[in-house]
């Protein structure tokens, strides 16, 4: 039997369309560091930037250096890992020697947070050397730009930092976790992302002070005599290499002051063990106007003015740092027999002796910090706590275990970040309190660090954690007794910190109280540090790329494979639906130029010419979705599909592309295709995150396709597509294939015995002279369509616009049917039912030699009317020829 094609190819041009806006971005691997034991120790790596500002919308970042230096980890950045950008330190403020330093009016601490504190979170692509290729949540890139430099007249220093966050599966809190402490360019900052359970295990984790570091101790027993007891700043350089009679100010967003104060071991990390008190060279102020007096910057606790500073003998206290709420003022100025609690010197014989007015109040301490505004606290900002001031001291006393370093200011709390799933076990505390300085004898007291700030988030409600961010008491002055009736000045209470979380937990924020001095234990105008704040936010609200619990799931599945559940699927009659694996679609097309010529004899394998006509773009729809039960209705993926070109010949090039929403492809990085790959003979592109849930849908992507000239008529040309995810533990895996037919329509032929004609209860399927056989030649074009799909290209074989040339059937009945038959039973007509008439099912078809007694016959299928379309098209996708003929 030898069969004849004539196939007719149209090519339609379309638009792309404006495509919506992407949703949120989702980490590629949630839990990608495996299942955690219980947490011991610091797990963050922390890297610093060089100087410089990366901008918002950057994809890549320029990791810097990685810095243990205050115990952090050393695990390098590779694919696929979780970072953390955040600016440490910005803003603007008020410089000048008046009672409006810090803002606008006394207390009010800046006049511009800046970029302080605001975070994102990105995940990583590619790295080379020291650059991070990420993706952030702002079309791609980052949501904020991010600033490194150093300190200049006009502004203390400004510090961001990249934190990689490990992302376990699950994890057990452990009390010896902990944050790095800061150390001015790092550190500071305890963050996980957990995407399933965390066993809470009744562990207590800590970033006490961790923060920002308190005012350093610094002796002097005179000063310049520009220097006043009124006086809010003062240079560190103004009296040579020794000091102004001040103490220096805290640490804060602000800036870094050249004499700071910090612990750089913790016996437990709830316990500061070693303290350091670097006493460098006087070479330059971090603040400007100065790094000494009781002018307080942002969450900066002021150091102590000396209400005598050319004898600097009337030590006061510093005052407290702050951050969600305020630190306090620091105490009086040193007398002698001082009796009560007031603004007042109460022994007006002792004090006019020593030539102090008794009407001075004298209220010279160290300004406690502000609270941080309530506008500039929210999910989208994370300050640590606030450094105390450094009380004033002339004697360089010390009563305190370190035995050193008296009159420091107290250390801020850290920042925790934890993005969590469901908890589980006893409940957990979370502890991210300021220290206290260390305490003097004859010197004014340092104020205390304020509370850091606590944010835990899931996507779903959690219980069990509890949260203590309460500032440090004030440092104690003279409370030896050595002089039993004498005052020094004791520091102010630091501030409270901020909690914000996505399910209510139990917050501790108190102020610490102010330091006290003598035996009696008079807090002598030193005041306590306000309560801190709370919030309750969404887990979306978290800035940057969702969490591993808002993408990770252990149920359902991924499937990939042709448009819908039946059109163009992997069968003749488009019965197999997406979710098979391995499924496949159908499409022809032909070589524009060409004409497929068939050699072959055989039903349903034809034999073609080789088609030399030009190079052709074949556009081929495809599909994929989740299906199956959720742990988490909220998780996302990311899926990465790899698509193969057919081998042979040479020149085929396959891409991946998204569809522009008008049923083409546009072959651009957009929405949420955050790479899509180069035409190649293996290409790969990405589209995420994409819901995990069934009702998430189907998402519609594009295989394109170049065939070279020199392919087969006839021929079916393979090509793969594999998608996969990046599901912990097991990531799901589905392939799908399109079959790239050159100008294919599919012949079956089949032969019914109507009767056998033979004695007796003849085997099946026997026939004996005098039977009738009832043959049947279906044809069926199998290319992949749709009513959504008329437009791809090439567009559909004999789709809904008419073709003018038809193609052929030609059936020799001498060579096969014909030898051992009387030939044709019936006239073949055309359109006949198949039952009663014999003839072609399709309206319009012709034939030649279709007589009774003929051997042989032509059909030609539908004639200038035909309109044989892909399954799923309105319209004829198949017909078939019927005919009946008599055996000899």
């Amino acid at each position: 039997m030898a069969l004849a094609f004539s196939l007719v190819v149209s090519t339609l041009v379309v638009t792309t369309p404006a495509l919506p806006a992407r949703a949120a971005v989702c980490t590629p691997q949630p839990g990608k560091d495996g299942a955690a034991n219980t947490l011991t120790g610091t797990y963050n790596t922390y890297y610093k930037p060089p100087l410089g500002t990366v901008a918002a919308g950057a994809t890549s970042l320029n990791l810097g250096t990685i810095d243990t230096s205050s115990g952090g980890a050393s695990t390098a950045v590779t694919v696929n890992d979780l970072l953390l950008v955040m600016q440490m330190q910005s803003g603007t403020f008020v410089s000048t020697n008046s009672s409006a330093y810090g803002g606008i009016g006394l207390g009010t601490g800046y006049t511009s947070i800046g970029s302080a504190g605001l975070y994102e979170y990105v995940y990583v692509t590619a790295v080379a050397g020291s650059t991070a290729t990420i993706v952030g949540a702002n079309a791609g890139g980052l949501i904020n730009s991010y600033t490194n430099a150093a300190a200049t007249g006009s502004t203390g220093q400004y510090t961001y930092q990249i934190v990689r966050v490990p992302q376990f599966l699950t994890a057990t809190l452990g009390s010896s976790f902990s944050a790095a402490y800061w150390n001015g360019a790092t550190g500071g900052v305890a963050a996980l992302d957990i995407a399933s359970t965390t066993n809470l295990a009744g562990a207590s984790i800590y970033a006490v002070g961790n923060g920002f570091r308190g005012g350093g101790y610094t002796k002097s027993s005179t000063s310049p005599t520009s220097v006043l007891n009124t006086d809010f700043t003062g240079s560190v350089l103004m009296n040579g290499a020794a000091q102004p009679a001040f103490g220096t100010k805290g640490e804060g967003f602000l800036g870094t002051p050249q004499y700071v104060f910090y612990y750089t071991s913790f016996t437990t990390p709830s316990t500061p063990g070693s303290p350091t008190a670097p006493t460098p060279a006087p070479v330059a102020n971090g603040y400007p106007g100065g790094d000494k007096g009781m002018g307080s910057p942002g969450n900066a606790g002021g150091g102590g003015t000396d209400e005598d500073p050319a004898s600097n003998d009337q030590n006061t206290g510093g005052g407290g740092g702050s951050n969600g709420g305020a630190g306090g003022n620091g105490g009086y100025p040193w007398t002698p027999n001082y009796t009560g609690n007031t603004s007042q010197y109460s022994n007006p014989g002792v004090h006019a002796a020593t030539g102090y007015s008794t009407a001075n109040t004298a209220d010279v301490g160290g300004r406690g910090a502000a609270a941080i505004k309530s506008g500039d606290i929210g999910p989208t900002r994370a300050l640590m706590g606030g450094g105390g001031g450094a009380g004033s001291n002339n004697d360089g006393t010390n009563n305190n275990t370190a035995n050193a370093f008296g009159s420091s200011g107290g250390v801020g709390g850290g920042i925790v970040l934890l993005r969590i799933a469901q908890t589980s076990g006893a409940g957990a505390t979370i502890y991210s309190n300021g220290t206290t300085g260390l305490a003097p004898v004859n010197d004014g007291g340092g104020g205390g660090g304020a509370g850091g700030t606590v944010i835990v988030t899931s996507p779903a409600a959690f219980t069990g954690i509890s949260v203590d961010v309460s500032g440090a008491a004030g440092t104690t002055a003279d409370s030896a007794g050595s002089f039993p009736g004498n005052q020094h000045g004791p520091g102010g209470g630091g501030g409270g910190g901020v909690v914000i979380s996505s399910s209510s937990v139990s917050v501790t924020s108190t102020g610490g109280v102010a330091g006290t001095t003598t035996p009696s234990l008079t807090t002598y105008g030193a005041a306590n540090g306000s309560p801190g704040v709370s919030q309750l936010i969404s887990a979306s609200q978290i800035p940057g790329v969702a969490s591993g619990a808002e993408c990770y799931s252990s149920g359902g599945s991924l499937f990939t494979g042709p448009i819908g559940n039946n059109a163009g699927s992997g069968s003749y009659d488009g019965s197999v639906p997406t979710t098979n694996n391995n499924d496949f679609t159908a499409v022809s097309f032909i070589p524009s130029g060409s004409t497929p010529i068939n050699s072959g004899t055989v039903p349903g394998t034809p034999i073609g010419n080789v088609l030399t006509g030009t190079a052709t773009i074949v556009n081929v729809p495809n599909e994929f979705v989740y299906t199956g039960a959720n742990t988490n209705t909220a998780a996302k993926r990311t899926v990465t599909f790899t698509i193969n070109a057919p081998l042979a010949p040479a020149g085929w090039t396959a891409q991946v592309c998204p569809d522009n929403g008008s049923n083409a492809p546009s072959c651009a990085t957009t929405g949420l295709w955050t790479a899509v790959g180069t035409a190649g003979a293996t290409s790969t592109s990405t589209y995420g995150p994409v819901p995990k849930n069934t009702s998430s849908g189907t998402i519609k992507y594009w295989a394109v396709y170049s065939a070279p000239s020199g392919v087969t008529a006839f021929n079916r040309y393979d090509a793969t597509i594999s998608a996969t995810d990046a599901n912990t533990p097991t990531p799901n895996v589905n392939a799908t294939h399109n079959e790239l037919y050159t100008g294919y329509v599919v012949l079956t032929k089949t032969a019914t015995v109507l009767s056998t004609n033979c004695p007796g209860l003849p085997p099946a399927g026997t026939a004996c002279p005098g039977g009738v056989i009832k043959y049947a030649i279906d044809y069926r074009n199998i290319m992949v369509g749709g009513a959504s799909e008329a437009s791809m290209s090439p567009s559909p074989l004999l789709s809904t616009s008419k073709t003018t040339t038809p193609f052929s059937i030609t059936d020799n009945g001498t060579g096969s049917w014909g030898v051992n038959s009387n030939g044709l039973m019936d006239t073949l007509v055309a359109s006949a039912n198949g039952s009663t008439t014999f003839g072609d099912t399709t309206a319009g078809s012709t034939f030649t030699n279709g007589t009774v007694g003929s051997k042989n016959f032509t059909c030609l299928i539908g004639g200038p009317s035909a309109s044989l379309v892909a399954p799923g098209v309105t319209g004829t996708s198949q017909g078939t020829l019927y005919y009946r003929i008599t055996i000899k």
